[in-house]
């Protein structure tokens, strides 16, 4: 009879006298591969054999030998990549929040207005990477015609976002007409 038949899939503890009756009529091949592990000695004294701390770390160590490695591994493949913002409609003096997931290691590098009706009227109050303001604290806005795909030195070098967070915009409209935004940010990801 099997211990599933006599203790149910759950299982139970046996009782110590059925345990050591149960180990006498074992062979030694029968106790969890034991004649590998210890050899001669298992089959005189089973019992308290298994009781001791040297069946125990064999124990262990031969588990250890069969348990999955793990291994942390480090991004090594770089490249450049692109992320869009927008399209965004801001009313005239509104203020919107525009915010975008890489969903990998991002570190943004240019950002290249792509506003359909240019960057007429549209200002940078914010940058941030997570929480992290990409700005100083105290400035003036920064006009969007900065970051015009023709200007050649608005490189910027931002905080590297983690794939869990957002980089965030802060676009005010002070205009007096309903203007639309839209960026890019040029970076590099690493996986």
């Amino acid at each position: 009879m099997s211990d599933i038949e006599v203790y149910g899939l759950h299982g139970q503890a046996r009782d110590s006298e059925e345990a050591s009756s149960w180990l006498a009529g074992a062979t030694h091949q029968e106790i969890l591969g034991a004649q590998e592990i210890l050899g001669a000695a298992l089959a005189a004294s089973s019992s308290s054999v298994q009781r001791g701390s040297a069946f125990q770390a064999a124990m262990a160590h031969k588990l250890a030998r069969r348990a999955p490695i793990v291994q942390n591994v480090a991004p090594t493949k770089k490249r450049r990549y692109v992320m869009g913002f927008g399209p965004t409609a801001i009313a005239p003096g509104a203020t919107a929040n525009i915010s975008a997931q890489p969903q990998v290691l991002f570190r943004g590098e240019k950002l290249i207005d792509t506003s359909p009706s240019g960057p007429t009227n549209l200002y940078i109050l914010g940058m941030f990477v997570g929480n992290k303001p990409q700005l100083p604290t105290f400035q003036n806005a920064i006009s969007m015609s900065t970051f015009s795909g023709t200007v050649l030195d608005n490189e910027m070098l931002f905080d590297t976002c983690d794939p869990a967070l957002f980089v965030t915009f802060q676009i005010q409209n002070l205009g007096a007409a309903t203007a639309t935004w839209s960026c890019s940010l040029v970076g590099h990801i690493v996986q």
